[in-house]
């Protein structure tokens, strides 16, 4: 990966890649994001933990610059006035909504050769061409995330933890500074979401790779890989810090205004038990 450097010969690597100060979002004069400050560095792995409809994708929107501020200051690599287009392509955003774009009658190795070019269905024509060197290292991704038998299957016939698996190789050809799994177990059956989630801790202990952020509102989704976690309740944080220090049984009777019985941790993972105490 290239590594640019910023005023003062700082290595961008070295600085934060997002940076948000104080960031309200208000569109209709309600705020949907109110006073957030959140700072990711490089290489740092989140879970963005709330309820539906609390503000997780249009924080990250923000963090990005899909969306700006009503208010607060987000700096993007110690930089309020980075190229946006240019930083785009170093953030892989793992979404359904991408997965639903991708055509069904397409090799799913395609797919992942589509990430070269942040296309939605690989189409190849002048100063779209693919060297043998791409080829070779999505083959050595795909290989390396365990998908590598896939190439030659339709995306439309893949599983949902399979699509996710392809969807994530398509974004690490790229290089991305920074992966963000949106919801990625949406509509899996348990046993589809633990495969997927035991595939992605393996991945994240295994290699070193991007900051990744997980987006979710589970919280036994947020493997011990994601060291550091942030709750959000009505757009607004209700927590921030390392994952086991955030993750309390207080934490989530106010983020979900229930009542706990008690709150289990297996296998580096917290799972809630809810209503009345034994």
């Amino acid at each position: 990966m290239c590594v640019c450097l910023g005023m003062g010969g700082t290595e961008m690597g070295d600085l934060p890649l997002f940076d948000l100060e104080q960031v309200f979002f208000a569109p209709t004069g309600r705020d949907l994001v109110a006073n957030v400050t959140w700072r990711v560095g490089s290489g740092e792995r989140w879970a963005v933990l709330g309820p539906n409809g609390c503000g997780k994708s249009t924080l990250l929107q923000l963090a990005i610059g899909t969306l700006w501020p009503t208010r607060g200051v987000v700096r993007r690599q110690g930089d309020t006035q980075v190229e946006l287009p240019v930083f785009w392509k170093q953030i892989g955003w793992i979404t359904d909504n991408v997965s639903s774009q991708i055509p069904a009658d397409e090799k799913a190795g395609d797919t992942v050769l589509s990430g070269y070019f942040a296309q939605m269905g690989l189409k190849l024509f002048q100063g779209y061409e693919l060297s043998d060197a791409q080829r070779e290292y999505a083959s050595a991704e795909m290989k390396r995330l365990g998908i590598l038998e896939l190439s030659d299957r339709s995306f439309g016939v893949l599983s949902r933890g399979e699509r996710q698996k392809v969807l994530m190789a398509r974004a690490l050809v790229a290089r991305p500074r920074c992966l963000v799994l949106d919801e990625p177990c949406v509509g899996m059956d348990p046993g589809a979401r633990e495969r997927f989630l035991l595939w992605l801790g393996e991945y994240l202990h295994q290699y070193l790779s991007p900051a990744v952020i997980l987006v979710t509102h589970h919280i036994e989704e947020i493997l011990p890989e994601f060291t550091h976690s942030l709750v959000l309740r009505s757009g607004q944080v209700l927590a921030q810090g390392r994952t086991e220090d955030v993750l309390t049984r207080e934490t989530f009777e106010r983020l979900y205004e229930t009542h706990l019985a008690r709150l289990e941790r297996s296998a580096g993972r917290f799972w809630p038990i809810w209503g009345k105490s034994d």
